[in-house]
């Protein structure tokens, strides 16, 4: 009677040693893709393999269609290839990824597409009211939202996933909403390849707000900021990327931004902008003071582009860099109508505008970090739509503006060269508002 139990405990351990060396002998196979989004290039690749990989053999082994310069990071698994932050990309890429694990166990070649350039999406007016709809590589517009009365603000958000909009109903009452994607920016065919699918249409707050202001990171995190009809009826709830929901006691006195990294936000004061952290720490909030505002982030390189309003009425532009006093690149008289930087902060776009015979002129200027002017360009006969943003698109190297000109009851969506700042293209087509939505 004691011998059976010995012998069956000796073969299951024989089983699981024999399961064990099958599984060691079988060879790595690829997981999955994971598209990232880094300061250090134009566009980012994860590569998971089930077993650790030989990087050497695997950065030999695998190829690239068109032959873009790039490097490989990352020891066994994953491993991340970035492209480089000066190439330009205008088509999707073939990659043929091959190579040995660490145990010398080939992984069989396989193909794959992968298209990081982000699309077009623009709110625009439809029978019945506004629409949020995407622009194909083909250049033709496909929905991806409701057909909503008005929409007041669209925020996609920053891992592609998703579009968190504003919507106000004839009575004038606003309501917040989550349309979830599904993004197709990598394929093992290229017809495979397209723009993101509608997965669900969710509200993400309980019946109507007065107000509300939406802001997203690169994680796919969104904070929503609401006001209802009652006092005392303010909140601000994170939404994280995983789903999670978690309310903040924070009391801002405007918008507040999430950090493009994650883990913090920046929050507006009366006293100035105070940057704290998501989660409860002993770390005292940093506080920056002045009548300052956030023009815009550079990717997750920790840098930041402010907006200063002087009480002489003038305005400056101030590079913000981590652990360091804000640099001023510019001051003046005119009017800042908005800015935008590229990834690692080196390059600063600002639109400024001057009052001339009651008609708008606005010019594009381009500054280096150091605070010099690299290049300026008249936007005339065009004008930047007063309250929208100014977009950089790091994978093609171009600028997105929501311009107007007079007599023009629409604006469009226009495309301006980041070096040279020349109008590449005008989008015709009727829009109120065009952002990029990163491609997932």
């Amino acid at each position: 009677m004691t011998r059976r139990p010995f012998l069956l405990m000796l073969m299951a351990c024989a089983a699981v040693l024999a399961q064990h060396q099958l599984l060691l002998r079988r060879p790595p196979r690829l997981l999955r893709l994971v598209p990232q989004r880094v300061q250090s290039g134009s566009a980012a690749l994860d590569l998971q393999f089930s077993r650790p990989m030989d990087r050497p053999r695997v950065i030999e082994a695998t190829r690239m269609t068109p032959a873009v310069p790039h490097q490989w990071l990352g020891e066994t698994t994953p491993l991340r290839m970035v492209i480089d932050a000066d190439v330009v990309l205008t088509t999707p890429l073939e990659l043929s990824i091959a190579g040995d694990g660490q145990r010398g166990l080939p992984l069989g070649e396989q193909q794959w597409w992968w298209d990081p350039r982000p699309w077009l999406i623009a709110t625009r007016p439809v029978q019945g009211g506004e629409q949020v709809q995407l622009q194909t590589r083909s250049g033709e517009w496909m929905p991806i939202s409701q057909v909503w009365h008005a929409i007041l603000s669209v925020v996609p958000l920053g891992n592609g996933r998703g579009i968190a909009l504003v919507e106000r109903d004839q009575n004038g009452t606003e309501r917040v909403w989550l349309d979830q994607l599904t993004p197709i920016s990598t394929a093992n065919r290229l017809a495979t390849l397209g723009p993101p699918t509608l997965s669900s249409t969710e509200p993400l707050l309980k019946g109507e707000v007065l107000f509300a202001h939406l802001s997203s990171n690169l994680n796919g995190d969104l904070l929503v900021q609401s006001g209802g009809f009652q006092p005392g009826s303010d909140q601000v709830l994170l939404l994280q990327a995983d789903g999670k929901r978690k309310a903040l006691d924070l009391k801002p006195s405007g918008p507040m931004q999430l950090l493009p990294a994650g883990g913090g936000v920046v929050m507006p004061s009366y006293n100035g902008l105070s940057i704290r952290p998501l989660k409860a720490t002993e770390q005292k909030p940093q506080m920056l003071p002045g009548s300052r505002e956030v023009g815009a982030f550079c990717g997750a390189s920790g840098r930041a582009v402010l907006i200063r309003h002087w009480p002489d009425y003038r305005r400056s532009i101030e590079l913000v860099v981590a652990g360091q006093a804000p640099k001023q690149l510019h001051l003046g008289d005119q009017a800042v109508l908005g800015v935008a930087c590229n990834n690692r902060g080196t390059q600063i776009w600002a639109v400024l505008g001057r009052w001339k015979q009651q008609r708008g002129n606005h010019e594009l200027v381009l500054f280096s970090d150091a605070g010099d002017v690299t290049q300026r360009r008249a936007l005339e006969p065009w004008t930047l739509k007063a309250g929208s943003p100014i977009q950089w698109n790091p994978v093609t190297k171009q600028l997105l503006m929501t311009l107007t000109r007079p007599n023009q009851t629409h604006a469009r969506a226009g495309l301006i060269d980041g070096d040279s700042l020349k109008l590449i293209k005008v989008v015709n087509t009727p829009v109120s508002e065009a952002q990029w939505l990163s491609a997932g």
